[in-house]
């Protein structure tokens, strides 16, 4: 028997939204075929270009509308970059941030656990991205976990070229998540595992 998977997204960019749109969709229908994915009309259309402060700002009150407000949306997700390097084992930095973004939630999270899930890019999601990239690109696969230590402008200027906008952004997000091995990817980025993690335990529940 078939049924809906409604989410909302909120993070800083256009990469987040093209990237995450079609990862959603593949691992979902990957773990159960019979499950369809929708995103939620709360999100903008294309996404939007964000930042963390905003993202903060508004996590509490998207939550509120999603599960509050109505009763037709299933999950959660919301993300910031680290825009740092965090290469301690237990990750503190990204801990500190994921924590900034409970704390924006309040009782929301403890309310809604089972349905939030949260994420915070090591650097930026642009790294996600570029680790998967050389698929269509046919370049040499990046070492696991070194990305992150690369200045972020010179991973997007890897990944997305001169002269970046939206278009650019997305269609190369797109590209990259339809080809990906996301399997792989948790490998390679240790941000991307914890992000992973939560997602398949949360399709095993459903």
């Amino acid at each position: 028997m078939s049924k809906n998977l409604t989410y909302t997204l909120l993070g800083e960019g256009f990469a987040e939204y093209a990237f995450l749109k079609i990862y959603l969709e593949r691992i979902v229908t990957e773990k159960n075929p019979n499950i369809q994915v929708f995103s939620s009309k709360l999100m903008k259309p294309s996404g939007g270009k964000s930042s963390d402060s905003k993202v903060l700002a508004n996590v509490k009150n998207l939550c509120v509308k999603s599960f509050v407000s109505r009763n037709d949306i299933q999950l959660f997700i919301a993300g910031i970059d680290l825009d740092d390097t965090d290469f301690e084992d237990d990750l503190p930095k990204h801990k500190a941030r994921i924590k900034e973004m409970t704390d924006k939630l309040g009782k929301l999270h403890s309310h809604f656990q089972d349905k939030i899930i949260l994420f915070v890019p090591i650097q930026a999601v642009d790294c996600w991205i570029l680790y998967q990239s050389y698929r269509l690109k046919n370049n040499t696969k990046p070492a696991n976990n070194s990305l992150e230590s690369v200045s972020i402008n010179d991973t997007k200027k890897k990944l997305y070229g001169t002269n970046i906008n939206q278009t650019k952004i997305e269609g190369i997000a797109k590209e990259v998540a339809e080809k990906a091995d996301f399997e792989e990817l948790a490998k390679q980025s240790k941000s991307f595992k914890l992000f992973h993690e939560q997602l398949k335990q949360f399709i095993e529940k459903y």
